[in-house]
Order: C-alpha cells, then structure tokens, then sequence
C-alpha cells in the first residue's frame, strides 16, 4: 500500500467499518454501547485481578517470606514460578477451546478458578505446620495460575470481537499497559500492604475484589465469539488508519452511522436478550476444524524463522527484566541498601515509570515506519517495523550495563540510580515487544492470533525456569555480574534485527507459499 494514500483528504462516505459487521442484530458489533463499554470495563478489570495482581503480590516480600515460611528464597520465588507455567502450559488449550466453543466458558472458567485459588493461598497461611502451609500456598498459587490464562491469552481477540478497527487502539493499549506494566504498581502497593497487614490479609483483601470481577463476567461479559459472513474491505496498513482505507471493489460507500448489512436484512433474526446471554454457554461450534489439528496448527508456526525472531526478542531477551524481578528483596533487603518490604515495593517505581514511558513505543513505531515507507517511495513493508529495536538495544545497554556497576559498588543511596536502571530496562522491554508485536501484526495477520499464544507461552515457560535457578546464581555470581551477563545476552541478540530486516521480505513470501499450499491440501483432503 501506499504511504501517500494515508494522508488523502477522507469524506464520511468514503469511510469503511473494519470487519463489516453482519446482518444479526447480535454481532458484537453492533451491540450497544453501554453493552460493550460494560464489556470491556469488566474484561480490563480482570486483567488487572486475575491477570496483573496474584504474580507480583509476593515479589517485594521474598525474602521476609522465606523468613516467615522457613523455606530457601528459592521456593518463594518458585510460588511465582509454577504460578506462570501453569498459564504458559495452559494458554494454547485455552485458545483452541475458544475457537471451538466461544470465549465466555473459558472467562467464565478462568474468574471461578481465580477466586478458588485465592481462596486456597488464604487457607495456607492457617495450617498448623509451616510444611504444610508452603505446599497449601503453593497449590492456592497453581490454581491462581488457572485463573490467570484466559485473561492473559484472550483478552487482545476479544477486544477485536467488539469494536471495529478504528476503535481498538486505546482499548488495546489500555490492556497491555495492564498486562506489561501494571505488576510494577502492584508490587508497590503490595510491599506496603505486607509490611502492615501481612501476606495473609493481601489475599484477604484481594479476595472481594475478585469475586466481584467474577460476577461482572458473569452478567456483563456475553459470548463475544461469533460467526460472521466475510465481507471484502480493503487492508489497512494499520489500525489507527483503518478508517482511512477507501472502498475500491465497489462503488457502494458505507457510512459509518449505518453500517451496510450483508444478505438482507435484520428483522428476520431474533435478538437475545439479557438472560440468554447469562448462559455459561451459547451451544454453537465455532469453528468445525478438529481440536488437536487446531493445537497443532500452532506449534506449526515454529517453521517460520520470523517467529524464532520475534521469540527472541520479545520472549527470551525480555524474561531477563521479569526474571530478575525475584532477585530484588534478595539484593536490596541486606546491607548496605537494608530496605525494608516496603521499600522494596517501591523500588518497582522506576519500572512503573518506565512502562508507563514504554506506550510512546507504539508512535514510535508508526512515525518510524512512515519516514522509511517515504523514502522507499511510498511503498510500505512490514520490516520498517523493526529499526526501532536500535533505539530499545540502547536503552537496555544503559540500564542493564549501569546497573551492573552499581550493583558492583553498593552503596546506600545509589539504590536511586539502581532503581532507575531497572526502569530503563522495563522501557526497552515495552519498546522491544511493540516492535516485534507490530511486525507480527502488519507481516503474518492472519495468523498473528496463534504466534502471539506461542510467545506467551514461551515467555511464561522461562519465567518459570528463571524461578528455579536466578536465586542461587545472584548469590554465587553477584548480581552484578548477573546484570551484565543479562546485557551481554541482550545485545548480542538484538544483532538478529539486521539479517531479519534485510530478508524479512522473502521470508514473509515463502511463509505465505507454505500456508497457501498447506490450506490447498487440507481443502482437497
């Protein structure tokens, strides 16, 4: 497409909705406002509770836990760590039971067993042995996990289910501001909530509030899924300019107050009201592919070298600023820093902070995109995506190699500049994963749904083999040698961004040749 196309003057007439919505009165599409505003209200709530609270609640507090537990630092970190192989173990099962059978079952799913996990890790801390308090703890964290793996897998499509292109941007940004950031926030509140309350009475509290997302799936979270006729539109380059893609294949305009409606009309259709939408279930089959070749189609993704880049750089080489996260009460409770559990919870400010500076990442990305699509005469590719990664790479040799030294040369009030550090990576990291995230969306869109299943899960996989092992290698090696370690790994692999750039073109085309082919055999078979 043609970048000069994106600054034509645009008429209402000549607006598009993306996806065209159908002739059912119950499309998501064309629900009611207040319908899909509740909708979303609950969706982003819960991936604030389910999602974004239980892993980060006992991050400031590792150590005085292990204290109170009488249990190795390593097992506390383990609580967090099972916690997240149970969402990345479970996050493709998850996505395929949505395809097959709606995304309400599995929300519905997902807010029960969150509420029961958090029910367990209060029943922990009440056993009459601390042996059996830790394996309590331990399962009420597993189960937790469960309740975490639909609102971390489905929430982005299920956004996409209610709101046209044009209307996604803030709201998806919205959510992964939630999902990347916010666990530095609550890390802060809890650090201070332990230091006054105790571990126990954070779950207490968070309790309430999770029943109460709960009933919010159940009474204002209908089945979203649905099956609509395709209808053409043209392709967009990206969301924020969808609404600027002009009708070509017909001379049909279509105003964006009176949505065109495909194959009749929509008093022939009944529509739901608000107690056949309380069903767990809506009984329909969305998708009739076999589940296991659905589970399959996945994994298949792993052929295609974009998405081993896209791993890298938004998987393994950002799991270092998450996997660190364990060490921090390890490093910053003893001398000479003796920061207190509070303390630590604050500590996570610069990472809040430089999430929160991490959603420029996005314009970033837009404005860098358009400057190259000028200069190769208009003409846009997906890989003009990728030269933000320069900018990322330096940012986290400046903060993990910083840090390092400071780490290296402890000292009280250098904990300022440690936490600073610890920000500018949390930056790098939200800038890294909008590039790869954007290149997945503009390159491979059809299948961008499933190679973002296959990053999470790879993504919450090494998080759990971080809990295992980074504990003990902050002791052994110092942590300063572990951040530069962390640096050295980060910048060597950033230097993938260069082959990927320059044949990032010809893979995207032989992708598309498999897939054409693989979809031909399984038609004809």
């Amino acid at each position: 497409m043609l970048v000069t196309d994106l600054y034509s003057p645009v008429q209402k007439t000549d607006i598009v909705l993306v996806p065209q919505p159908s002739n059912d009165p119950n499309d998501p599409l064309l629900w009611p406002t207040w319908k899909r505003e509740a909708s979303f209200a609950f969706l982003f709530f819960n991936c604030i509770i389910f999602a974004a609270c239980p892993g980060p609640m006992i991050a400031p507090a590792t150590v005085a836990l292990a204290v109170q537990l009488q249990v190795p630092i390593k097992k506390v970190a383990e609580l967090s760590g099972y916690q997240l192989l149970i969402v990345g173990a479970l996050g493709p099962i998850v996505s395929v039971l949505a395809q097959k059978y709606g995304k309400r079952p599995q929300f519905l799913f997902a807010a029960f067993f969150g509420v029961i996990g958090t029910g367990i890790c209060i029943a922990g801390f009440d056993q009459s042995s601390l042996k059996h308090s830790y394996v309590v703890l331990l399962a009420g964290r597993m189960v937790q996990g469960i309740g975490t793996t639909a609102f971390e897998s489905l929430s982005v499509a299920a956004i996409g289910d209610m709101f046209f292109l044009h209307e996604r941007g803030l709201r998806t940004a919205l959510l992964v501001l939630t999902l990347a950031c916010l666990s530095s926030f609550v890390a802060i509140i809890a650090g201070t909530g332990f230091e006054h309350l105790g571990a126990r009475n954070l779950f207490v509290i968070l309790l309430p509030i999770q029943i109460f997302g709960m009933l919010g799936v159940l009474f204002f979270m209908p089945e979203s899924q649905f099956n609509r006729g395709v209808v053409a539109a043209p392709a967009p380059v990206s969301s924020s300019e969808a609404v600027r893609a002009k009708e070509k294949a017909t001379n049909t305009h279509i105003d964006e107050a009176t949505p065109n409606h495909a194959n009749g009309t929509s008093s022939s259709i009944v529509k739901r009201g608000f107690l056949h939408d309380l069903r767990p279930a809506t009984g329909e089959t969305y998708n009739e592919q076999n589940m296991l070749k659905l589970l399959l189609e996945i994994f298949v993704h792993f052929l295609n070298p974009a998405v081993i880049w896209v791993m890298l750089v938004s998987a393994v080489l950002v799991s270092f600023f998450v996997g660190t996260a364990y060490t921090l009460a390890q490093i910053f409770t003893p001398p000479p820093y003796n920061l207190s559990v509070a303390q630590n919870g604050f500590f996570f400010t610069g990472a809040l902070i430089g999430g929160i500076l991490g959603v420029s990442a996005g314009p970033l990305c837009d404005f860098t995109a358009r400057s190259l699509a000028r200069r190769n005469k208009g003409v846009y590719e997906a890989e003009f995506r990728i030269p933000v990664c320069l900018f990322a790479v330096i940012v986290f040799a400046i903060g993990w190699f910083t840090w390092g030294w400071a780490l290296d040369h402890p000292a009280h009030n250098r904990v300022y500049l440690c936490s600073f550090c610890y920000g500018a990576i949390c930056f790098g990291t939200s800038v890294a994963s909008t590039s790869g995230g954007l290149y997945i969306l503009d390159a491979f869109k059809p299948h961008s749904t499933q190679i973002f299943i296959l990053q999470m899960m790879i993504k919450n996989f090494i998080f759990y083999a971080f809990s295992t092992f980074i504990n003990e290698f902050a002791a052994e090696s110092g942590p300063g040698h572990m951040a530069r370690v962390w640096g050295i790994c980060t910048v060597c692999g950033f230097v993938t961004c260069v082959p990927m750039y320059v044949f990032g073109k010809v893979n995207r085309v032989w992708v598309y040749k498999m897939w054409s082919r693989y979809l031909s055999d399984a038609k004809e078979g």
